[in-house]
């Protein structure tokens, strides 16, 4: 068998996932593999994602490869896909969903090529996934969180209280928020412009949306920039380590600090990206347009409905119960 290479797998390391012993394995035909497709796919996908690269290459090298990589492409039918699914006995309709994509990207590509003449995953459909609603922090609970924060983060701990409060009044992405250059910021305008995010540790220059949107910014953001201009105004980058004096990489680590400060105020633990949460439904509780809120959080106005629609619809029969007249 012809030695391969695929990503960082040698054909070695593809053999051991298959069970294969190469000593014994024959030559198969110049026809290409599943193994050659999903490296060419792989390779197809831009540079710029590293994090969708990363997950599609685990998603096909841990649950597809093992079964398929020796397998000429061509050969490859909807009898051969199903029988490997029901092998995967995946428990989650997500997860499910997740390993399909790049597994479509495969073939697809196979079929671009006109390496095949038909999709054997084309009668294969994503499974019905329940979406949890947002979980956000209520006024209380954002005061009492800054507030502990403000007591217990000081001197150089000061930069995680201004990161969290940005956070819970511009509701930014963890990523676009620690990709701002001061250069992104207009304080006489209030504005914050948002062109590029974090990923992998390193300034991809386009959001998720592919869209620029100008954030529109509170007096509460207003004060988080002028203390942060004291603190940060000699570097690029607004949001970087007081320790280090270098730019956040790992928005993780800031999440595992929110977790210590809601365990101290005995607030129920959600994960940090309800700060944004919050903010959406901040906006909505101020009775704001909802094709502002929309566009302040980089959503389209149908995505940000699907996902506020318990808070949009909360506050209409507010304000429509102020309609009653009880004479």
């Amino acid at each position: 068998m012809k030695s391969r290479k695929w990503g960082t797998l040698t054909q070695a390391d593809i053999d051991a996932a298959c069970k294969v012993d190469a000593a014994i394995v024959p030559d198969t035909d110049d026809r290409p593999l599943f193994a050659d497709y999903a490296q060419m796919y792989l390779d197809s996908l831009s540079t710029d994602d590293k994090g969708t690269r990363r997950k599609y290459k685990s998603a096909l090298s841990k649950h597809w490869m093992p079964h398929l990589a020796d397998i000429p492409i061509a050969d490859i039918n909807p009898a051969i896909i199903r029988k490997t699914i029901s092998q995967l006995d995946i428990k989650k309709p997500k997860t499910f969903n997740d390993l399909m994509t790049p597994l479509r990207g495969v073939f697809n590509l196979a079929f671009d090529d006109e390496i095949i003449d038909d999709l054997p995953t084309k009668r294969i459909k994503n499974k019905k996934v329940q979406n949890e609603d947002p979980d956000p922090f209520i006024p209380y609970e954002r005061k009492k969180i800054i507030n502990w924060m403000e007591r217990y983060w000081v001197d150089k701990k000061e930069m995680w209280k201004l990161y969290y409060e940005w956070q819970f009044w511009t509701g930014c992405r963890p990523g676009e928020t620690l990709a701002l250059d001061w250069t992104d910021i207009n304080l006489s305008k209030r504005l914050a412009t948002v062109n590029k995010t974090l990923s992998e540790g390193e300034v991809k220059y386009t959001t998720k949306t592919h869209e620029i949107r100008n954030i529109y910014l509170n007096d509460r953001a207003i004060d988080v920039l002028i203390r942060l201009r004291d603190l940060t105004g000699h570097q690029d980058r607004l949001f970087i380590s007081l320790h280090t004096d270098k730019p956040w990489t790992r928005p993780d680590k800031l999440s595992e600090k929110l977790r210590q400060v809601l365990k101290e105020t005995r607030i129920r633990e959600r994960p940090a990206y309800n700060c944004r949460h919050t903010y959406a439904t901040t906006l909505l509780n101020s009775l704001i347009d909802v094709s502002a809120a929309a566009y302040q959080m980089g959503h389209d106005i149908q995505t940000f409905k699907t996902v506020y629609a318990k808070w949009i619809n909360t506050e209409k029969m507010a304000v429509e119960m102020q309609k009653i007249d009880y004479d």
